[in-house]
């Protein structure tokens, strides 16, 4: 045999074992994480709340909600709802097993009656195996859940499940609340992104109280049209888009009709809005997880922001272009609040008096021994007020950062 024939031989067999060693480590050796915890061992939460259909007698609203059902009718109890975000289920077993445990022990004190996610629940070099267990993991505590898609979900489209299957993996749950039907505005445009929806409250009169729009802000599925347009690198994650804006108004427009008036109605990203940036002005120097210095920009100071809550302890990583015409729409439709997470290390909540909207950061739920850890509350009752507390992992009291009553 030839010196070239050996060499073409060796060279197949090197690649066929870097090959099988590849599918290996990215695909066969996921198989065996379990997930080294016993959710089996999670007692249900007892929960009054059912998803009525549109054609639901108790139902006024003409579209799916939630509602508290007791003795045929809706309750006038309040209705508590568990944000949390960043929860990095992934393919290490220690680190999963302590944030399942901590997930546990805080969503069985606080009894919530929706579970509301806002992104990066899993992540992992192979996580089709953490994909189907977060959805039993989540659906074992019996109650609702609400998430919207981050960035790490489906971030390495060859070793990862897409973002598409997630949301069909997700949306297979009779508990999870998330859609994975293609949503069009009136006009026929497809709407970008995975997992766009929304949730709906009913009060006790079967009218919508309360809903939340779920917006995926998440993806890297920029076209090369709007990387160019906004000179940015191709693989930059993608802000809200306009076809996302629309539909979003149009829904609202819609709900608010067949309620008979504006709703209170707020936002679900995963990634902070750009108008955070331009309303904040921080220093050129940041260490990550030290308190950063920032100030009102002159934008912030004119439209007369107020800080809230919370500290920077790292840059907010927005979108690096536009994507204000969604806070416009929110702001024109008089929306409450919008939730993110994405910078685990921040927790601030800024309002706009001008416009009554807050911008807050989520608790982060992974376990990484900062100061943001934690998750938070927000507590709707039968009048339609409401208010959002933040809970902390450590034994700091839990303070209200806003209520509807705060802004009036």
């Amino acid at each position: 045999m030839s010196k070239a024939k050996i060499t073409v031989i060796a060279a197949l067999g090197t690649l066929i074992l870097l090959i099988v060693g590849c599918m290996v480590v990215f695909f066969l050796i996921p198989v065996f994480y379990d997930i080294d915890y016993d959710i089996d061992s999670i007692t249900p939460l007892t929960t009054d709340v059912r998803l009525l259909s549109a054609n639901d007698p108790l139902n006024k609203s003409d579209s799916p909600a939630l509602a508290k059902v007791k003795d045929g009718k809706i309750s006038d109890e309040d209705f508590r709802i568990l944000f949390l975000t960043d929860v990095h289920l992934s393919e290490r077993k220690a680190p999963t097993r302590r944030i399942i445990e901590r997930l546990v022990s805080w969503i069985e004190a606080e009894q919530p009656d929706l579970i509301i996610l806002g992104g990066d629940s899993i992540n992992g070099l192979n996580d089709r195996v953490r994909v189907k267990q977060f959805r039993d993991l989540m659906d074992r505590f019996g109650v609702y859940w609400a998430p919207v898609l981050g960035n790490h979900e489906g971030d390495r489209p060859i070793l990862m499940t897409s973002r598409e299957r997630v949301v069909e993996i997700w949306s297979e749950s009779p508990l999870c609340l998330m859609e994975s039907d293609t949503k069009k505005t009136a006009d026929g445009t497809v709407v970008d992104g995975y997992g766009n929806y929304v949730v709906s409250i009913l009060g006790e009169s079967g009218m919508i109280t309360d809903a939340f729009f779920f917006l995926d802000n998440g993806s890297k599925l920029m076209s090369r049209a709007d990387y160019e347009k906004w000179g940015v690198n191709k693989k930059a994650d993608t802000a809200i888009s306009a076809a996302q804006v629309t539909w979003y108004q149009e829904t609202y427009a819609e709900m608010a009709q067949a309620n008979g008036g504006p709703l209170t109605h707020m936002c679900v990203i995963h990634k902070p809005l750009q108008i955070m940036g331009d309303v904040l002005s921080l220093p050129e120097e940041i260490t990550v997880n030290e308190i950063v210095p920032w100030t009102f920009s002159a934008r912030g100071v004119t439209e007369g922001w107020q800080l809230v809550y919370g500290e920077l302890r790292d840059r907010m990583h927005y979108p690096p272009y536009t994507d204000g015409d969604l806070y416009k729409a929110l702001v024109a439709n008089h929306a409450k609040a919008v939730f993110f997470g994405h910078d685990h290390v921040n927790d601030l909540t800024l309002y706009n008096p001008t416009a009554d909207i807050y911008l807050t950061y989520i608790r982060l739920g992974s376990y990484e021994l900062t100061e943001a850890e934690g998750y938070n509350i927000l507590t709707l009752d039968a009048k339609g007020d409401y208010a959002f507390d933040a809970h902390f992992a450590d034994d700091t009291p839990m303070k209200t950062l806003f209520t509807s009553k705060s802004a009036s």
